[in-house]
């Protein structure tokens, strides 16, 4: 087998799936189409969407997008940020807890846990962007629809939004007539939702809507002692959730010409049950650590099990015994102004403020000994503003504007234990029990002019051309103290890495992201494109115990895409497949990595390609079948191996072994030889993956009763970028089933069971080496009977 094999496969499956499937669905549709009518099922129209900032078929725009309507959404069971991922070719998601949530697109990521960084996944919530990871997981409810974009989208949404972009789009008050709705669900782990939403007409030009949602649930991974009576656990159970939103959403149409709409969102979360892992993958060695590699990383493969015993264990039961939680409030107020002239030209202003603070703290070992303890404060501002005109002419579709970012980020992590081992003997304490305080704050200004122009040079071949230029400014104010014993010695600041390295602290960054594309429509249901694409994302610093001035800042990143995509349907919209083809070259990218036992971020260059198939199938008002496939081939050049550690003593006289050696003194040095991997594959990206949905809905017991199967299966795929046998997550599949039955005044029933057959896999994993492989999993069967209300017209 080649190396196009894969490429020529995949075009072989477009070939089949349009040569094959839709004549077929043609010829059926168009013999059905007059006695159906439209779907009743969870399908229904094609979504309009705003991937191109302005209101449009998903079908007729040369950008790879996937959306889902509220309604969709609700058939779904979907009710936070991040449950889309299964019905969402080439989107997955990592995520330990709250604190800090990675979405990965085409296996693009950013997966180091320091909330100084953002994500190469933008994330917009109603129109705004969302710059910190912190902000990203949250409660889904009251929504429009969601969008997400594969593929650079920094011509017309900015410079993070490298591998893509995912937007959320809350209802507002755009309906005069009463309407709203009220939501309850009760479930297994004591899981209790609430959520109510109303709106409509105050007076004449004048519109409302407000919305809440409550959650509270226990943890499904729960603390158990290793030994009773002697190595005792936490008591404090993991993937829980306890927290409420609350949002409104005022408009008012000052003319015919000139709107606005202002939206006012909180929310909280307190004390959430999280802060905790499972320890997994571990060959124990005569010294108490964990075999490794040449490079450092762990390879064992025996799953989960008890650190003290040894016994095999759960996924779903750990063992640390320091209790974890976190807390969260976030307050936005935003207000959006729009004019639009007698010409049509339209002009927009969006106006966003944030301000977001949270605390975390966990046990990083999964063990019920202080081996790791980690906390980290943060407190997050940001403030947007963005300008924007639109207008038409003729063949021309344009819009062009300007837009600027202020954010600001100061916090404080404390690490303890086994990670600062080697820093607290660095600077002559005795690393018996370290702790590292770091203090930073990160100020980051962002201004960017950018524009967009649609041409259609001929009748049904459009041009697109789009360009974005940014400039970032940047500065760190950095401290680190090793504590032990009373003693307080500075190991680093930002100052001292400059006086080595001058401008270290700073970033002055300025580039640019570009867009060239050219649609034909060869009927007014198929169209094929091909665009180039380029995608730029910021440079930062990493924090960490062994920071030193030449990897304290990482470079900027840029992407080069090249895609090719077809979007066809039959001409009544039952059937619609779309697919694109892609390959990635990308520059600089920022690999998260364990090295010398602290995380960091390097720069490596990396090669990609694959494609995504859609296909959306209504064969008739009482059926729905949606079917995603994905493959991807990936190569990441050079990524660094752990390096150095230094480990602490587990018991006394431990014996040499492997790549470690015991000083003496308590500790022990690890010199692991091979510094660099080369040819690895991106993190959570595997080879194929397929997600899927069939419903079938009948008219029964005075309603209208859905049977509704769903799922997603993976692929092997590594969860760490290093691909450390450890970990490997091997291939799965998570399938869901849900019974609902919905009155003809539209009270809806729903019975539904989440992971039907209780499939074990991980959503996290960190590669520690000799300390182990400390991973979440994803939660088990989950179950539960919902009741939605809607009043109003």
């Amino acid at each position: 087998m080649n190396g196009s094999s894969p490429i020529r496969g995949f075009a072989a499956l477009l070939c089949c799936t349009f040569l094959c499937q839709a004549p077929a669905a043609l010829a059926q549709d168009a013999t059905d189409t007059q006695a159906q009518g439209s779907s009743d099922g969870v399908l229904g129209e094609p979504i309009i969407v705003t991937a191109q900032k302005r209101s449009e078929d998903v079908q007729d725009i040369p950008v790879a997008v996937s959306a889902y309507g509220g309604d969709q959404l609700e058939a779904l069971n979907i009710t936070s940020t991040t449950a889309i991922v299964e019905q969402v070719p080439g989107l997955n998601v990592a995520a330990f807890s709250p604190n800090s949530t990675f979405f990965n697109l085409r296996g693009i990521s950013q997966s180091n846990f320091t909330d100084n960084l953002e994500a190469p996944v933008a994330v917009y919530l109603d129109d705004a962007y969302m710059g910190s990871i912190n902000g990203i997981s949250g409660q889904l409810f009251d929504v429009e629809r969601v969008e997400v974009l594969r593929g650079p989208q920094g011509t017309l949404f900015g410079r993070n939004a490298t591998g893509g972009l995912i937007h959320y789009i809350s209802r507002d008050a755009s309906d005069d007539y009463f309407n709203g709705y009220a939501y309850g669900l009760v479930g297994n782990y004591d899981r209790r939702e609430a959520e109510v939403a109303v709106g409509g007409g105050l007076t004449d030009g004048i519109r409302a809507r407000v919305a809440g949602r409550y959650v509270k649930a226990d943890g499904y991974v729960k603390s158990r002692d290793a030994l009773p009576g002697v190595f005792e656990g936490s008591g404090r159970d993991l993937g829980g959730e306890d927290g409420f939103a609350l949002r409104g959403n005022l408009q008012i149409d000052f003319t015919d010409n000139f709107t606005s709409s202002f939206w006012v969102k909180y929310s909280e979360d307190n004390n959430v049950p999280t802060g905790g892992y499972v320890l997994a993958n571990c060959n124990p060695l005569a010294n108490g650590f964990c075999e490794t590699d040449d490079a450092g990383r762990g390879v064992g493969r025996n799953g989960v099990f008890n650190g003290i015993t040894g016994e095999d264990a759960s996924p779903y039961e750990h063992f640390g015994d320091y209790a974890g939680t976190f807390d969260r409030d976030t307050t936005i107020l935003q207000g959006k102004l729009e004019y639009e002239f007698d010409s049509g030209v339209t002009i927009t202003s969006i106006t966003n403020w944030t301000d977001l603070n949270k605390l975390y703290r966990e046990d990083g070992d999964g063990l019920p000994v202080p081996l790791v303890t980690f906390e980290t404060q943060a407190d997050y501002s940001q403030f947007s503003q963005e300008l924007r005109i639109a207008g038409e002419s003729g063949r021309l579709n344009w819009q062009t504007g300007l837009y600027y970012l202020d954010m600001d980020v100061s916090g404080n992590l404390l690490t303890q234990g086994a990670p600062i081992v080697g820093a607290a003997l660095s600077v002559g304490l005795p690393g018996l029990d370290p702790r590292l305080d770091e203090d930073y704050e990160v100020k980051s200004e962002n201004f960017s002019v950018f524009g967009q122009i649609d041409y259609e040079i001929v009748d049904d071949l459009t041009l697109t051309v789009g360009a974005r230029y940014s400039m970032d400014d940047k500065s760190i104010d950095y401290l680190s103290n090793v504590t032990e014993d009373g003693s307080v010695v500075q190991l680093a600041s930002d100052e001292q890495f400059a006086m080595a390295i001058p401008g270290v602290n700073k970033i002055d960054y300025n580039d640019w992201a570009g867009r060239i594309a050219l649609a034909y429509d060869f009927t007014p249901e198929t169209m094929v494109f091909a665009s180039v694409n380029r995608g730029i994302k910021g440079g930062n610093w990493t924090l960490s115990a062994n920071v030193s001035p030449d990897n304290f800042r990482h470079k900027e990143e840029v992407l080069y895409s090249y895609e090719f995509g077809v979007k066809t349907a039959t001409v009544d919209r039952k059937l619609r497949v779309n697919a694109t083809a892609f390959y990635y070259d990308y520059k600089d990218y920022q690999a998260f990595g364990i090295i010398n036992l602290a995380p960091q971020v390097v720069n490596s260059d990396v090669t990609a390609y694959g494609g995504e198939l859609e296909v959306l199938w209504a064969p008739s008002s009482h059926f729905d079948v949606v079917l995603g496939a994905t493959y991807e081939h990936s190569k990441v050049d050079e990524v660094q191996g752990a390096a150095e550690a230094f480990l602490p003593e587990l018991f006394p006289g431990a014996p040499n072994d492997q790549y470690c050696a015991n000083q003496g003194d308590g500790s022990f040095f690890c010199d692991f030889p091979r510094d660099v991997l080369t040819n690895t594959e991106l993190p959570q990206a595997p080879k194929f993956s397929l997600n899927y949905l069939l419903r079938y809905n009948v008219d029964a017991l005075g309603g209208n009763v859905a049977l509704q199967v769903d799922g997603a299966v993976y692929d092997d795929q590594y969860l760490e970028v290093t691909n450390s046998p450890a970990s490997l997550q091997k291939g799965y599949n998570l399938t869901n089933a849900s019974v609902s039955w919905e009155s003809d005044a539209g009270l809806t029933v729903t019975g539904f069971v989440k992971n039907v057959f209780e499939k074990e896999y991980a959503v996290y994993s960190l590669d520690l080496g000799g300390l182990g492989t400390t991973q979440m999993y994803g939660a088990p069967t989950t179950y539960g009977v919902s009741v939605r209300i809607p009043f109003g017209n």
